[in-house]
This record gives C-alpha cells, sequence and structure tokens, in this order.
C-alpha cells in the first residue's frame, strides 16, 4: 500500500510544480503596476488608417479634402468605396501610394508626414480637422526616410 502512494505522489509532483508557476505568475502580475502606455512623439498629430492595398499606379501623395475628390481618387486607385462614410467637414484624407505611414509631426501649422517606401502598398490616412491647427487648409509635406522604426 504505501509504495502505491509513493507512486502517485511522484506522478503529481511536475501538476504541482506547474501549479506553483501559475499561483507565483498571477501574484507577480497582481503585484506590478499597469504596462505604461505608448506615447506619441511630441507635436504629433492623431490619425488612422482607413485601408491598405496593392494599387495600379505610380501617384505618391494626394490630400483629400472634398467628397468629389475622394470619390475621384478610388476610382483613379482602383479602390473600392468601403463603409466608412468620408466627412469633409470634420475629416482630411491623405492617399499615400507606394510608401508606408512611419510617424506625424506638426511644424508651423504644416503636418510632416514622414515615410518609408513600400512598393505596391496603398494607405488611407484619415486626419480629424479639429485637431489640426489649420483647420481650414491644411497643409502636408511628405518627408521620406531610409528605413522604418
Amino acid at each position: 500500500m504505501t509504495k502505491l502512494v509513493v507512486v502517485e505522489i511522484r506522478r503529481l509532483l511536475p501538476v504541482a510544480v506547474l501549479f506553483l508557476l501559475l499561483l507565483a505568475v498571477s501574484l507577480y502580475d497582481g503585484l506590478s503596476g499597469p504596462a505604461q502606455p505608448v506615447l506619441a512623439p511630441p507635436n504629433s498629430v492623431p490619425y488612422r488608417t482607413l485601408l491598405q492595398t496593392a494599387p495600379s499606379g505610380n501617384q505618391r501623395s494626394a490630400v483629400v479634402t472634398d467628397l468629389d475628390s475622394w470619390v475621384a481618387m478610388h476610382n483613379a486607385l482602383g479602390l473600392e468605396l468601403g463603409e466608412h462614410g468620408f466627412d469633409p467637414r470634420t475629416e482630411v484624407a491623405v492617399f499615400l501610394v507606394n510608401c508606408q505611414l512611419v510617424s506625424t509631426r506638426e511644424v508651423q501649422g504644416v503636418v510632416e508626414l514622414t515615410t518609408v517606401a513600400a512598393k505596391n502598398n496603398c494607405q488611407v490616412v484619415l486626419f480629424n480637422k479639429s485637431q489640426l491647427s489649420a483647420q481650414a487648409d491644411p497643409q502636408f509635406l511628405l518627408v521620406e526616410t531610409s528605413g522604418g522604426k
């Protein structure tokens, strides 16, 4: 009878060790502070990316501030109009073709878009006009870097 108990305890030992490790990780996670969010660099302008696809064409960038230009850019690049309803009163769209947006920053009313080359890539970036200093006629400058972050 005692040999049977010894054999069963040996089989349960790895399970007990794993349970203790799980308990230790849970305690450590509960005692450690929450992770700090990644902060944007100073002067960055918040944006959101609507779509990324492989277009046909060689246009580098285009700023869209009205609905007609929005539809014309989609047609010119061969993109389908998505579910997003572009609102030219509150948004500005920038179509980036054959490049990828890395970061943004606003300097004296001009929004600098830092990009890296990316063949067969189309990115539609939307900016909220309320977060731009020049809300009436925002200016964008494309700055190309050699490598990504």
